[in-house]
């Protein structure tokens, strides 16, 4: 279920007081609305009574598709004592299915994005894989620059790519040079299988997988 929790927020323009709410879980399936306001950011912001200015309010919650089998425990930032990637094991009382996804997720557009991979019915693990092998391998001026690649969907199969794209929106600190990123589904179903020959990605506990992540197993620094 869902839960909604109040908190006391000071309008920082007018100093008048108010309750602010705040999900500090949210199932999606009974709450299908949430998931638009997170994605609009809605659901971050108060907005004071009395003058109307607006705040940013960040907040962690727990984000549970059963639909999709997955749960994603997010926090706007990274988590204080460095222990981003370490995983930890879900309660088995929890009466999940053990073919459940459980990931941390630290950073609003990961947030999102890792919504909208595991909702495609996609491994989070093979994207991740292949941003870095966009990133580091097939453009390195990427990483060099600190270019940030989000997965934004899939494209319908057509004469050119016959499983269709998957795209990417490539974040550049430098704006005019961001834009998508569409390569062929093939890159991505190769990745799929060269999880199933590499034991050094596999996870069977509650992890952060990101590209970071990837990185860090691909030059065995655990």
């Amino acid at each position: 279920m869902s839960q909604l929790c109040k908190e006391k927020i000071t309008c920082p323009k007018c100093q008048a007081e108010d309750d602010f709410e705040f999900w500090s879980s949210i199932n999606v399936d009974l709450n299908p609305e949430l998931k638009e306001k997170i994605f609009n950011e809605e659901i971050f912001i108060w907005t004071c009574p009395k003058c109307g200015a607006k705040v940013f309010i960040p907040f962690g919650t727990l984000y549970h598709d059963m639909s999709h089998k997955f749960m994603l425990f997010f926090q706007h930032e990274d988590p204080e004592d460095g222990k981003k990637y370490e995983s930890f094991d879900m309660p088995e009382a929890i009466g999940l299915d053990k073919d459940y996804i459980f990931r941390s997720v630290y950073g609003l557009m990961n947030f999102k994005e890792k919504i909208l991979v595991l909702e495609n019915g996609l491994n989070d693990i093979a994207v991740e894989k292949l941003k870095y092998s966009i990133t580091h391998l097939m453009d390195s001026s990427m990483s060099v620059r600190g270019d940030k690649l989000f997965f934004e969907g899939i494209t319908k199969p057509d004469d050119e790519n016959k499983f269709g794209q998957i795209i990417f929106y490539r974040l550049s600190p430098k704006e005019d040079e961001c834009g998508q990123i569409g390569l062929g589904m093939q890159k991505y179903y190769e990745q799929c299988l060269a999880l199933t020959l590499d034991k050094r990605f596999e996870v069977n506990s509650c992890a952060c997988v990101d590209e970071e992540w990837v990185s860090i197993k691909m030059k065995g620094l655990e």
